[in-house]
């Protein structure tokens, strides 16, 4: 099987990184890690709309992919990993990549807004679920981490 795992720098992403290494993987699946720079960020400074606005935004995605490519690495030391980090509308670009990457599951973390903030802001995790090429797991809630079966 082959797992997409969108994270960005949420607690929601923690919990799917937790959800992952909760449960059994066959020991042939592959994972593909992805973080996304959203082409739609309304949030950049005048300062670093003056510099190059994408280079904070590109290193701290791929500080995510590296750390949760590590943190994974050291429970499922048999699977293969691959991280990339992807730029443009965050569904989009979620969708787009299962779809070239012929993923099986497209993992990730919900935020849970509700109400008007959910009205207003809208839900990636919704969007994915709806659009996806594949079957979407979204986490919701905490999971702990299994212990090492060493």
């Amino acid at each position: 099987m082959k797992i997409l795992v969108s994270l960005d720098s949420s607690s929601s992403s923690q919990r799917a990184i937790d959800f992952a290494l909760a449960r059994p993987w066959a020991e042939d699946d592959e994972f593909l890690i992805v973080s996304v720079i959203d082409a739609d960020r309304g949030d950049m400074s005048m300062a670093s709309a003056m510099t190059n606005p994408n280079q904070t935004f590109k290193a701290e995605s791929q500080r995510i992919v590296s750390d949760a490519k590590e943190v994974l690495q050291n429970y499922l030391p048999t699977h293969k990993f691959e991280t990339r980090t992807l730029s443009g509308p965050i569904k989009n670009a979620i969708i787009e990549c299962a779809k070239n990457w012929s993923a099986d599951l497209i993992l990730l973390g919900s935020q849970g807004r509700q109400g008007l903030n959910r009205l207003v802001l809208g839900s990636v995790a919704e969007e994915v679920l709806r659009d996806a090429p594949c079957s979407v797991q979204i986490v919701r809630r905490k999971f702990s981490r299994r212990e090492d079966q060493s």
